[in-house]
């Protein structure tokens, strides 16, 4: 998994904020208690200095370590089961004011041994989300929500198949895809006509894969050779272009939509094989959805792309009526 270093800083920034809050929240507990009770505070004062009195007093009295820790050991259990006594007398439980971390494996220091702990991941996995829902509907738009009673069971004439035998299979590999996501996948190539779910299922795969921590570019074809001419041309923002390119090329789910609605110069041709083809080298999976058939993509784009396009990745045909029309129907 190649962790996006902001979205990481800014996990561990809110495992931190966090911590900050609960210490907070704690110091104003003890506030509240000592001004309540303040044999409470003096209780503390001396749990927090008589270990290093006593060891101090034992080391400089040539005294024996092992008794001034047993000593202090059960000076200690006493102040504390005193402390104890104090705050259920005030209607609190006696671990009121015990120092309790959001995370007990790490103690919200975000690590767990040499390893980032999963407090910091979990953070990552929301970010995410929050993240890919800006631009993809990940709410309306998942695998609970696919319906598959758009598709017929009319078989099709050239094809053998139903448009709903061929969706369930559809169905049943982009949920194997998404389960099974990693950094060995397969490439899927999605293709057919528009208003069948192409979107709609590769959305749904993102959604799932970025709820188990994987990050996720998604955008048209449009705005990813829109994004390299900025950078090329300085014809714009280049910072937020070069910002873009940056998670094309380094999540490690890329999804392009509609491609084959892009202008078919050489820049675009050129743009869109480099960021495909370095993908492909770095093993990073990508999803494309197309209304071309695969003719039409060997047509459309230059041998080296159509290659790698119709060689490089599983495809899935998506046939049928449009589901965008069927609803306006309804």
């Amino acid at each position: 998994m190649a962790y996006d270093k902001k979205l990481l800083a800014d996990a561990r920034r809110a495992l931190e904020r966090d911590r900050a809050a609960r210490l907070d929240e704690l110091e104003e507990r003890r506030r509240d208690v000592y001004a309540r009770e303040p044999r409470i505070r003096a209780i503390d004062r001396e749990l927090s200095s008589t270990a290093a009195a006593v060891l101090k007093a034992a080391m400089e009295s040539g005294g024996d370590p092992e008794a001034a820790i047993a000593q202090l050991r059960d000076r200690n259990l006493s102040l504390q089961e005193e402390r104890a006594r104090l705050l259920r007398g005030l209607g609190l439980p006696g671990d009121y004011l015990s120092d309790k971390p959001l995370c007990a494996l790490c103690g919200d220091t975000g690590y767990n041994g040499s390893a980032l702990c999963v407090c910091v991941k979990e953070r990552y996995a929301q970010l995410l989300k929050e993240q890919l829902s800006a631009v993809l509907p990940i709410q309306d738009q998942n695998f609970s929500r696919f319906n598959m009673g758009y598709y017929s069971t009319r078989p099709d004439a050239r094809l053998g198949v139903s448009p709903r035998e061929n969706m369930e299979y559809n169905l049943d590999e982009c949920k194997a895809y998404a389960a099974n996501f990693g950094k060995d996948s397969p490439n899927l190539l999605l293709y057919g006509s528009t208003g069948l779910g192409k979107t709609f299922l590769s959305t749904c795969i993102a959604e799932a894969v970025s709820a188990r921590g994987f990050s996720v570019a998604y955008d048209t074809a449009i705005n990813i050779v829109s994004a390299y001419e900025t950078i090329k041309f300085g014809n714009g923002d280049g910072a937020a272009a070069a910002e873009r390119a940056a998670r094309y090329e380094r999540a490690d789910l890329l999804i392009i939509d509609d491609m084959g609605t892009e202008m078919g110069t050489a820049f675009t041709v050129s743009a869109l094989y480099n960021l495909i083809n370095n993908r492909l080298m770095a093993k990073r999976p990508m999803i494309i959805n197309t209304n071309l058939l695969p003719e039409a993509l060997s047509e459309k784009y230059s041998p080296a792309v159509a290659s790698r396009l119709l060689g490089e990745f599983m495809a899935l045909r998506f046939f049928g009526d449009d589901i965008r029309l069927l609803k306006k129907r309804m």
